[in-house]
């Protein structure tokens, strides 16, 4: 392949085509949660895999489609691109513009950024890509690699993908790497490449009466309250103190802990990273922690394990007020783990917690998981990946676990070849509202792409 030819495709028509396409992906809704547009989602990726020569199925699964296509050019090596398709619903009011009618957007600080509901989470990977190939269409030229596809619904939990693989998988073999299209990049376009991810725990804690306390069978007035147990309160102490053991099991080393390379790429991130500039971008004033590499530490090696949702009782508005002690409670939460270990140990772990803490009365309910994984620092396809970044005239940010969570497992385990994510566009503010992808990191990440394939085409390992 003429990489300079296909560049400058790109470069021709980008503004003109590539763009509309993320802007065509993001105007079809696709939300897992409302079951609200994932086959025509599918569909439309399928489409175009097959528009440009390839072979497309949208195959349904125990959850959600998941698209299978493979570009076959007859070269030697294939790498197999993992997209995810779905988004989360876009109920946020303060949207600049409808998170399902995208615009191009002026943000401060930021340039042009196209701002809708999947910008960063996850459509941007998959129009660089479909971009790409399209270019080198046009510019007359054959891909270096083949080209296989796996796009998923991941945000329930990646049911469909789990459902798929073992029945693909035979068909997978043909795959020489597995390539995440995610955009990962610095507000300043410095891009990030994480060597792993985090696997994922979504489940709920429950806290009813029983003999530990509490009003059994129904409300009782909260005059009570000093006599008699609130599920509310002893379901937030058993979440502190499950917290608290998972800090002091970190401090004390007594979990997972990272190798002397992983250590010295976690130094070498937090003195290169701009604090203030990580605040800005995350909209936070401050970290847990006072000294930042400690907190960039903690984000990369801590086990996490947050609340983002609590019920319980009555939560009116105004003046409004029912003074009773409810009956239940219930948090919402989510748990990351390092690469390698295994979720069903990490259950029994948090549950072995809350009962030696005298909290076993907290039902621990899990509603899916998946494993993570990752690539040694020294593999050829790590090397051939930041050559494409440094041939750029680029120094990217190498994390070594990113606390992104997806089941790369399936990947390095199961399938048995090595994975490496990221595309260099800053895109932010997932799950939130006005989020965003910048439009020259659009850019840089197709150009990327041309360097990678290139690249990955001369790979042996």
């Amino acid at each position: 392949m003429n990489v300079e030819h296909v560049i400058a495709e790109i470069e021709k028509n980008f503004e003109l085509s590539h763009i509309e396409r993320l802007l065509k992906y993001i105007r079809q809704p696709s939300v897992s949660a409302l079951n609200l547009g994932n086959q025509e989602m599918s569909e439309m990726l399928a489409e175009e895999i097959r528009e440009v020569g390839g072979e497309a199925e949208v195959i349904e699964t125990a959850e959600f489609p998941v698209v299978f296509g493979l570009i076959d050019e007859g070269a030697d090596r294939t790498l197999l691109c993992h997209g995810l398709y779905d988004v989360t619903p876009a109920e946020e009011p303060n949207w600049i513009n409808p998170p399902f009618d995208p615009q191009i957007q002026e943000l401060d600080g930021l340039g042009r950024c196209v701002v809708g509901r999947g910008a960063e989470d996850m459509k941007t990977g998959i129009a660089c890509v479909m971009n790409t190939v399209y270019a080198a269409r046009a510019a007359g030229e054959k891909l270096p690699i083949n080209l296989m596809f796996v796009h998923e619904a991941s945000e329930l939990g990646s049911g469909g993908v789990k459902d798929f693989f073992p029945r693909y998988k035979d068909k997978m073999k043909k795959a020489n790497a597995a390539y995440w299209l995610c955009p990962m990049g610095e507000t300043d376009g410095t891009p990030i490449v994480p060597l792993g991810l985090k696997g994922n725990l979504m489940g709920r804690l429950f806290c009813r009466p029983g003999e530990w306390g509490g009003p059994v069978g129904n409300e009782i007035h909260a005059l009570n309250c000093n006599w008699i147990g609130n599920p509310a309160d002893h379901l937030i102490e058993a979440v502190s103190y499950l917290e608290n053991r998972l800090q002091e099991i970190y401090e004390n080393g007594d979990g997972w802990v990272p190798s002397d390379s992983q250590e010295k790429l976690c130094r070498q991130l937090s003195e290169r990273m701009d604090p203030e500039m990580m605040r800005q971008s995350l909209g936070v004033k401050r970290f847990k922690q006072d000294d930042f590499h400690a907190a960039v530490r903690a984000h990369l090696f801590k086990a996490e394990f947050t609340v983002i949702g609590l019920q319980a009782g009555f939560i009116g508005e105004g003046k409004s007020v029912k003074v009773s002690i409810p009956s239940e409670a219930q948090a919402v939460v989510n748990m990351r783990f390092q690469p390698g270990e295994d979720p069903g140990e990490r259950i029994e772990n948090i549950r072995k917690i809350l009962s030696e803490g005298g909290y076993g009365d907290i039902e621990f309910v899990v509603n899916n998981h998946y494993a993570g994984g990752g690539t040694p620092p020294d593999h050829p396809l790590i090397k051939c990946f930041l050559e494409a970044h440094t041939g750029m005239g680029v120094d990217p940010e190498v994390w070594p676990v990113h606390p992104a969570g997806m089941p790369v497992a399936l990947w390095t385990e199961e399938l048995g070849v090595p994975w490496i994510g990221g595309l260099p566009c800053n895109a932010m503010r997932k799950h939130a509202a006005n989020e965003y992808a910048q439009v020259d990191g659009i850019l840089q990440s197709e150009k990327f792409l041309v360097h990678f394939f290139e690249g990955f085409s001369r790979l042996t390992y």
